[in-house]
């Protein structure tokens, strides 16, 4: 059953210095809307600020200071949020590199707790890059999956961190002394982390696999889970066998930081095996299972960033991907150039952009 109620997702969004955006507050539908324009009239910035709301960062570069628009101090997005019918305020700004978020009028000290109000999600023409561009972004996505399902988890995978961070440390200086008083600590993070992973996958992975399977059925697609270490060998174990290898690298070579999960196609690697098209309705099957995910077992209503939907993808397969992510229960954002390219979407909130110029139609 869907916890969250229909009226709940981001309603309002205010930008001032957003790239070429022109400084403006919009009502957003909370269940879809269509932001229609040409080739960069502003269309992926639009998407872009929603993300920078939700995570205090672009999906498009590692550089915050690129979005700050030419000639401004700053760059400031603010949301008006319902969550769990609670209305919430939150305001995420950049300004002489230094990123700040505020959340009901208060300074927010970890910026996973302003992310926790709006999990997202982006799919766009660089989606296969989940399968191609390593492991530490699958990672990301499996941490952030995990997150906004079992909250705690963040405090699991912190503990983990810090005792990571110190047993390193004691393996850089060659301390074997300090490196094996930090593997207790260690362990218990670690397999706490590694059950949340594991019992998260085994709901995620069954209904991504269903969704793949009925798009791509030629490709037999399929599924790994490497956790970090040997299956069906304890971590305490492993970490004293490992030892002195780890103390000549002077870093841990086990645990959760090392886990990895791989999507297959006719049991080879998928990123080999399948055309960027069907990677990108690979990696779309996975995301909208982490969404549908999200939306019945999580508190807050998530968010799909879909920038460009029709690249890439033919009539019928985006007609089955359109079609899921209105079915998913997300707040939906879809660009476009033309209206026809997205049939079935009548109901959204429609925008247009031109000239960094957002106005609704």
């Amino acid at each position: 059953m869907n916890p969250c109620h229909e009226e709940d997702g981001l309603h309002r969004l205010s930008l001032q210095g957003f790239r070429h955006l022109q400084d403006d507050t919009l009502d957003l539908d909370p269940r879809a809307n269509v932001i229609q324009g040409a080739n960069a009239a502003g269309k992926t910035s639009f998407l872009e600020s929603i993300h920078f709301l939700a995570r205090a960062r672009s999906f498009i570069t590692h550089r915050t200071a690129r979005m700050v628009a030419k000639g401004a101090e700053r760059v400031l997005v603010h949301g008006q949020i319902r969550a769990a019918r609670t209305e919430h305020r939150l305001g995420v700004q950049y300004q002489q590199g230094q990123t700040r978020a505020r959340l009901d009028g208060r300074d927010v000290q970890a910026l996973s707790e302003s992310a926790g109000l709006l999990p997202i999600q982006v799919i766009n023409t660089e989606g296969q890059r989940l399968l191609t561009d390593g492991p530490a972004g699958r990672r990301a996505f499996l941490n952030w999956g995990v997150f906004h399902v079992e909250h705690t988890y963040r405090d699991d995978w912190r503990r983990y961190q810090k005792a990571l961070r110190q047993r390193n440390a004691a393996l850089r200086a060659g301390d074997r002394r300090l490196v094996a008083a930090w593997e207790p600590d260690m362990v218990a993070a670690a397999e706490a982390v590694d059950r949340r992973r594991q019992a998260f996958l085994e709901t995620l992975m069954p209904r991504a696999m269903a969704i793949a399977l009925e798009w791509l059925p030629a490709s037999q697609p399929g599924w790994q889970f490497r956790r970090g270490w040997k299956a069906d060998h304890p971590l305490a174990e492993v970490l004293a066998q490992g030892r002195e290898q780890e103390l000549a690298q002077g870093f841990a070579l086990y645990g959760p930081q090392r886990a990895d999960l791989r999507l297959t196609a006719n049991g080879t690697e998928a990123e080999a095996r399948l055309s960027r098209g069907q990677q990108k309705l690979l990696v779309a099957a996975l995301r909208i299972a982490l969404v549908e995910q999200w939306a019945a077992r999580g508190t807050y209503r998530p968010l799909v960033l879909v920038d460009d939907l029709p690249a890439e993808l033919d009539a019928e397969h985006r007609q089955f991907l359109l079609n899921s992510l209105l079915a998913s229960g997300a707040q939906v954002f879809l660009t476009t150039i033309e209206s026809e390219q997205l049939p079935g979407v009548g109901s959204a909130r429609w925008f247009h952009v031109e000239h960094g110029c957002v106005r609704r139609d």
